[in-house]
């Protein structure tokens, strides 16, 4: 019963596909953590690395050379054992881009709340002034 998703799974075609998505998904998460941050907002990073990574470089250049060197290296690392083992990195890519998803889509809606609010605010100002 489970013969096809077990093949499925030991794909090294599924690892390039992964590998995609997961490249995909880091560019998205930086483009969402670059909106949520940006100026210096830096306590909104939950990563404790990154925040202070991207204090130490600023932003966008911090987020930049962390996803850099942290999609060259897991890259690297994906390669390596697909080349032995393409069943168990593909699990290990599914439940990353899984998890990369949530982050993607949480980062953007904190993102449009913020937007939101600040239009809100604009509206108040805006209003308030010409009373």
């Amino acid at each position: 019963m489970f013969v096809w998703l077990t093949r499925l799974i030991d794909n090294p075609l599924l690892t390039f596909y992964q590998t995609v998505l997961f490249m995909i998904l880091n560019v998205l998460d930086g483009h969402s953590t670059y909106l949520v941050l940006f100026p210096d907002h830096y306590s909104r990073e939950k990563n404790p690395i990154a925040r202070w990574f991207f204090r130490k470089i600023g932003i966008p250049d911090g987020i930049i050379i962390f996803k850099t060197v942290l999609l060259f290296g897991l890259i690297l690392c994906i390669c390596y054992y697909a080349a032995w083992d393409a069943f168990t990195i593909n699990i290990i890519l599914i439940l990353a881009n899984l998890l990369f998803i949530l982050v993607v889509i949480h980062n953007y809606r904190v993102y449009r709340r913020m937007a939101l609010t600040m239009d809100q605010d604009k509206i108040f100002h805006v209003y308030s002034y010409h009373k």
